[in-house]
């Protein structure tokens, strides 16, 4: 419970209030007896520090905050950027399969919208999501092209109908993003403005592809939002060159910065990579753990041009392992055996073994996988609750066990990022 008392005083607005802030824990009936005789002079209450821009009204360290509002923000050197795609339907919007998806898309369209919401579990008609709308943009869109495959979950693909129609199939598509990320040769930066988790900053992840709002958590505060490296003209540019998603300035600076006698100047990927070890860096999610709850993270500018390549490097293996490409991930020495029907009933993990059910499991499977963390997921362990009474294909086995192999490599590259905090 939060109680929030304000007082208004005459000729007091052009200063800021004085900001006192209190906890209790225990016992309710104790709470309720200090509450009791508790004044707004009592000891429980002590002067807080609420410094701009987001004045906080809970305690914090600011001891590092200078330093880190040196940095640049995110949203600032990447100004084009949105929350992923919302489809205010999942079960229905989504599938596995791509063949599954298409049959009930053509079944759908033609079904009374009344039939259709009770044969599919639609619920009642939301503001910006109606059953009819659903079913005139599959008939307007009638084509294969438009089954795309879309980033659900941490190394979770899955299928939907994406025409960029807002209030359609999808609710909220968010095509002035994601028209960019139809490309293959693109992907995306995937962050959270804000995390409510207690567990830390985990909540960043590459990928290509359009996204799920919740890609990297399924808290509503955690929403991701979606920064494109790179930006693709249309049909009716005159200037058909792919440029980045970067602010002039801001990216000439760190160019500048960045700039060595042996690598010479960054380019648009290096400079996505150097963020994306950053933003890795188990001393800077330590360091700055309040100040990135409550906004984009802002990242330091390298204090020479050796850090920046270095801590690019780990980027670039962070990266190209979270994109999941197979020279990247190598050997995943993680033996699916056992004797049975490789159907997941209730996933676990036991002496160095994750069991999918009674008799079968991944052998040699380190801890640290089972427990890693990306945003606010553990993957190894949501991948398979997530397909819970489905009996894994073998592409699902080599599926599961190159996950296992990013989340080690994932942990161990992190342990070697150096940065200046």
């Amino acid at each position: 419970v939060s109680i929030l008392i304000a007082i208004k005083k005459k000729g007091t607005r052009k200063k800021l209030a004085e900001v006192k802030h209190g906890e209790l824990w225990g016992e309710r009936n104790l709470k309720y007896k200090t509450l009791a005789k508790a004044t707004l002079k009592s000891s429980i209450f002590s002067k807080l520090k609420s410094p701009a821009p987001q004045y906080p009204f809970v305690k914090r360290d600011f001891s590092h905050f200078p330093k880190y509002q040196q940095g640049f923000a995110i949203h600032e050197l990447m100004p084009l950027n949105s929350v992923g795609v919302v489809t205010a339907r999942d079960h229905f919007t989504l599938d596995d399969n791509k063949e599954q998806l298409w049959k009930r898309l053509q079944e759908f369209m033609t079904l009374n919208p009344e039939v259709a919401r009770q044969k599919y579990h639609l619920r009642s008609d939301v503001r910006d999501w109606k059953v009819q709308w659903a079913q005139k943009d599959i008939k307007n869109h009638c084509s294969l092209k438009y089954l795309l495959p879309i980033e659900y979950r941490p190394f979770d693909t899955r299928w939907t109908f994406y025409t960029g129609k807002s209030r359609g199939f999808i609710c909220y598509p968010r095509y002035d993003v994601m028209q960019h990320m139809l490309h293959q040769q693109n992907f995306c930066l995937m962050v959270c403005r804000q995390i409510k988790g207690v567990n830390g900053f985990h909540h960043v992840l590459a990928h290509r592809g359009i996204a799920e709002s919740s890609l990297v958590s399924n808290k509503t505060s955690e929403i991701s939002s979606c920064f494109p490296l790179y930006l693709y003209p249309t049909e009716q540019d005159i200037d058909q060159t792919r440029r980045v998603n970067f602010d002039p300035t801001l990216y000439a600076k760190l160019q500048s910065l960045a700039t060595h006698p042996e690598h010479g100047t960054p380019d648009g990927l290096m400079v996505f990579d150097y963020i994306y070890g950053v933003l890795h860096c188990p001393a800077y999610r330590e360091t700055y753990a309040e100040f990135l709850k409550i906004d984009f993270p802002r990242i330091p500018w390298p204090t020479n041009p050796d850090e920046f390549w270095a801590v690019a490097e780990k980027g670039t293996q962070l990266r190209q392992l979270h994109l999941m490409e197979p020279a990247a991930i190598g050997a995943t020495p993680y033996p699916f055996t056992g004797e049975g029907d490789n159907i997941i009933t209730k996933p676990r993990f036991e002496d160095g073994k994750v069991w999918i059910n009674a008799s079968q499991c991944f052998d040699n499977a380190p801890e640290v996988a089972w427990g890693f963390y990306i945003g606010g997921y553990q993957p190894a362990q949501k991948w398979l609750k997530d397909r819970k009474g489905r009996a894994l294909s073998f592409e699902d086995v080599k599926h599961y066990q190159r996950i296992l192999k990013i989340l080690v490599e994932t942990d161990r590259i992190m342990g070697e990022i150096e940065l200046v905090i």
